[in-house]
């Protein structure tokens, strides 16, 4: 699962993360591991209760990443509660994105996503400096990178139907791609994975 520019979300449910002085110290921990293990961090949202990370690994065993976590003085940190979804980028990057973004909103903590102070949409609207390498899913959207933002925007102003949210909501790990994909990286023989 974790290869050379593997594409993942991490749901991390071992982190209270219930107030602003626990979330800025998990966004330290974040930051230290991906320049420890020369992850990219394209998008992030840390809720109450849970983390959603939007890791690209050159490599790096993303379990063994998320079990450092522990030791990084997060009072209260359960290792081991994390899910991973390894996905395909050129599919699902931009969606990805945008489950990460809108689920502060969702979640009634902020009335836009580049009001919530513990994700990267800010820098996404570009509004914010941040660890988030952006450019990474804006580069699937169009190579021009005011298009590719302008893009962006318009997917964020879009509906999103239930259908979207399911691939990385469900509490499981899993393989996101089209058929040559899913088959190409899944552990399991089987059917092809979930394709928006």
């Amino acid at each position: 699962m974790f290869f050379p520019g593997a594409h993942c979300l991490v749901t991390d449910g071992g982190a209270a993360l219930a107030g602003g002085q626990e979330r800025d110290g998990y966004l330290r921990l974040a930051r230290e591991a991906a320049a420890r293990h020369g992850l990219k961090l394209p998008a992030y949202a840390l809720l109450p209760g849970r983390a959603l990370l939007y890791f690209v690994t050159p490599g790096a065993d993303l379990r063994s990443v998320m079990a450092e976590f522990r030791a990084g003085g997060l009072p209260g940190y359960l290792a081991g509660r994390c899910k991973y979804k390894l996905l395909q980028p050129e599919r699902y990057a931009a969606h990805l994105a945008r489950f990460i973004h809108l689920e502060p909103v969702k979640a009634g903590l902020a009335a836009a996503p580049e009001d919530y102070p513990w994700s990267s949409a800010a820098q996404y609207a570009g509004k914010a400096g941040g660890p988030a390498d952006r450019d990474m899913v804006l580069g699937f959207l169009d190579k021009d990178p005011a298009a590719a933002l302008e893009k962006y925007r318009a997917l964020m102003a879009e509906p999103v139907p239930g259908k979207f949210w399911r691939p990385f909501a469900k509490n499981r790990d899993a393989v996101l791609g089209d058929r040559v994909f899913t088959s190409a990286h899944s552990p399991h023989a089987g059917p092809p994975g979930i394709s928006l």
